[in-house]
């Protein structure tokens, strides 16, 4: 589970920093999930041409079993095709795999591959590539996100403790068929096989080449690695034999800016040299005079939120958590620090999570708002009626300053005097939120997956590594567990409804915002699809630039 916690240092520490994004972007009241196009009507797609994007740091490698950040992640979703892939609506298709057949009710998945995928080198897409490319994710460290659902295979845990040379349930039934078996039924499994870590490598060019591999990776997406300056570029181009049809840009550069330097970023993009950008800080303002761009916006699955250690004596007690929660208002909260940028928090699955419904929320039984000064200790009273809290921050921008002085004001309300703690340090704030000490922890979870259970099992499961908040709840976490093990698309969902009411009553987190991706690309720019799993998810095989209209 570790590298849950790495890949969160990229969001908090990089994304939460900007967080407040400027808004001036006029969006319907569904949010809409496509880009604001300058010219309407019907347009013929392209070839041609090359992309410009940016990344705000170099990638620590490029093999995709030990990427552990989004710039890696985002070349990574080009070179590389697992056997499904994600849609922009977050649906599981087809990739590698042409067809699947799941059976013995859950238990197994037989997958048969594309005739002609070929990699990068020529050779064709095994069974035998397939099965090594997800053992070796049992092995490799620092551990991938992946890992939790690939233990679910026969015989992983015996072959990741170096018991075993194979992992009974991978098998290569011949060149195009692999047998997966997993030990009980487990439905987020499917969904996994989606993630950036568990694409397909070749066998014999990752054991030829060892660590370098991350250097100069081979997969069978449809761009092909050309070269890498480290703090200057990765170049790919179009590979002519992806199974999918080639793409039809020649070429796709990215351009690196080592510590995220977003004003050069900006500059770059206002002369023309890069074709999309982050929207960051006031990047939004920034832009709003400059005509013909397209600004994309759409919720991200994830969460911005308040963890409470439950078993400490000033925070034990549910009613004066919900309390807590009550004397926000995120919509003034939303309207005074983030101008309006993001959707208020009040449940824990962000909207847009796939095989929820998003119209009957969890409500937890009301709260009566009044101080502590009225209640026993481990309710909050303290010395004079008033409760001391510390709360701890691993981002001292601007806007989480804002904010947390937002909600210092609103729990005096309640005769609770905030301290506010910084340690913008990842490693140190991570042994401080996981330490006895921790009170309130301000923290950003973004799903690895579209699935309800990247959320409630990594930050509520007892055994979880990562619920720092201590939350122990037995018919939460027998339910959590039990649901994974459900085919049943509406019994799932059933399911996942009652988890988070019973989570909400207890309260031992406070839902604050949900997160949104927010790009902004140029009006020559056509296809750009960023999912809800973030910007770095989206493939450029379709992307195209509409000839005519590019500047440099």
């Amino acid at each position: 589970m570790g590298s849950y916690r790495l890949l969160r240092l990229i969001f908090i520490c990089v994304g939460v920093s900007f967080m407040c994004l400027t808004s001036s972007c006029e969006q319907s009241p569904e949010k809409a999930e496509t880009i604001k196009k300058t010219n309407q009507g019907l347009k013929q797609a392209t070839k041609g041409g090359i992309y410009h994007a940016p990344l705000l740091n170099n990638p620590a490698t490029l093999d995709p079993a030990y990427v552990q950040d989004q710039y890696g992640a985002a070349v990574v979703q080009q070179l590389f095709d697992g056997l499904v892939r994600f849609d922009p609506y977050l649906l599981v298709l087809p990739a590698l795999a042409e067809t699947w057949q799941v059976q013995e009710n859950g238990k197994s998945y037989r997958f048969t591959l594309q005739k002609n995928a070929r990699f990068h080198n020529g050779t064709m897409v095994t069974a035998r590539d397939v099965v090594f490319s997800l053992s070796r994710l049992l092995r490799v460290s620092p551990t991938p996100a992946i890992l939790p659902q690939l233990l679910k295979i026969d015989g992983a845990q015996a072959y990741r403790d170096h018991d075993t040379d194979v992992v009974a349930g991978l098998q290569a039934i011949d060149e195009h068929v692999v047998l997966i078996r997993l030990e009980e039924p487990h439905a987020p499994f499917l969904t996994a096989l989606g993630m950036y870590q568990a694409k397909i490598v070749p066998k014999a060019e990752v054991l030829r080449l060892g660590e370098e591999f991350g250097r100069k990776p081979v997969g069978s997406g449809p761009f092909r690695f050309v070269s890498w300056e480290q703090n200057k570029r990765i170049q790919l181009e179009h590979f002519a034999d992806y199974f999918a049809g080639e793409a039809l840009l020649d070429q796709a550069e990215y351009r690196i800016y080592p510590g995220g330097e977003i004003n050069q970023v900006l500059t770059d993009f206002r002369n023309g040299e890069l074709d999309e950008m982050l929207v960051l800080g006031n990047i939004r303002e920034a832009l709003s005079a400059q005509k013909g761009l397209q600004w994309f916006h759409r919720p991200a699955l994830s969460l911005m939120f308040y963890g409470l250690k439950v078993d400490h004596p000033n925070l034990n007690n549910p009613e004066f958590r919900r309390k807590l929660s009550a004397a926000i208002d995120r919509e003034k909260l939303l309207r005074e620090v983030y101008s309006g940028q993001f959707e208020p928090a009040d449940r824990i699955l962000p909207p847009g999570m796939p095989g929820v419904s998003q119209e009957e929320k969890p409500q937890p039984p009301a709260a009566n708002v009044t101080g502590p000064k009225e209640s026993n200790s481990s309710s909050g009273g303290g010395k004079g009626g008033v409760l001391s809290l510390e709360i701890v921050s691993g981002s001292k921008s601007a806007f989480a300053q804002a904010e947390l002085s937002f909600v210092r004001q609103a729990w005096a309300e309640l005769g609770v005097d905030l301290a506010i703690q910084y340690i913008t340090d990842w490693s140190e704030f991570e042994v401080y939120i996981n330490s006895d000490q921790v009170q309130i922890y301000r923290y950003a979870w973004f799903a690895d997956m579209p699935d309800p259970d990247s959320f409630f099992y990594p930050l509520f499961a007892t055994s979880s590594t990562v619920n720092f908040m201590g939350f122990k709840d037995e018919k939460v976490n027998s339910l959590i567990l039990s649901a994974r093990g459900k085919s049943d698309p509406a019994e799932r969902a059933e399911m996942y409804r009652e988890i988070e009411a019973l989570i909400m009553e207890s309260m031992p987190v406070i839902p604050l915002i949900y997160p949104s991706v927010d790009r902004v690309y140029k009006s020559y720019v056509q296809g750009a699809q960023p999912s809800a799993l973030g910007a770095h998810y989206m493939p450029l095989h379709r992307v195209w630039i509409q000839k005519g209209m590019q500047t440099q």
